[in-house]
């Protein structure tokens, strides 16, 4: 299908096309990959070194002329925010969650990145409220995308 320039600084090539699946490898910026496929805001890609992944499309650019319709290109943008739960008493750190979102600006998944109060309850609220959040999601090409918002919460 041709080539993708990676466009994030850092980009995780994934097993399967999901937020949740695991990390193959991870590439960079400006990193060119063969395309293979698209999959609902995922793309299926070929590394020079010929390990294949997927890696969420928002993060790679087909360096296709993009749309020059007014509005056609948006960042994302909260609908509804989190709602954060308070504890005065327990643990304290900072507990870092990676939420998949749909083209419809629902979260689909949540994955715990790393969780420093060392207590899993406080890891589960924070899931909980990143859940509840709704968004607006990116546009390129005058098309929604899927992403992955990484919310990060202090307790």
């Amino acid at each position: 299908m041709g080539t993708v320039l990676v466009t994030a600084t850092t980009l995780n090539v994934r097993q399967d096309a999901s937020a949740t699946s695991a990390v193959v490898t991870q590439v960079k910026r400006g990193d060119q990959l063969t395309l293979l496929a698209e999959d609902n805001g995922w793309s299926h890609v070929r590394l020079a070194t010929g390990e294949e992944g997927w890696v969420s499309s928002q993060h790679v650019s087909s360096g296709r002329p993009r749309s020059r319709k007014p509005g056609c290109e948006s960042e994302y943008s909260f609908l509804k925010t989190p709602l954060a739960a308070f504890s005065e008493n327990g643990a304290h750190g900072l507990v870092v969650v990676d939420a998949a979102v749909n083209t419809k600006g629902e979260v689909t998944a949540t994955k715990v990145i790393s969780n420093s109060t060392g207590d899993t309850a406080l890891a589960s609220m924070a899931e909980r409220e990143i859940r509840s959040a709704t968004f607006k999601p990116p546009y390129r090409n005058c098309v929604p995308r899927a992403f992955i918002f990484t919310y990060k919460r202090s307790f």
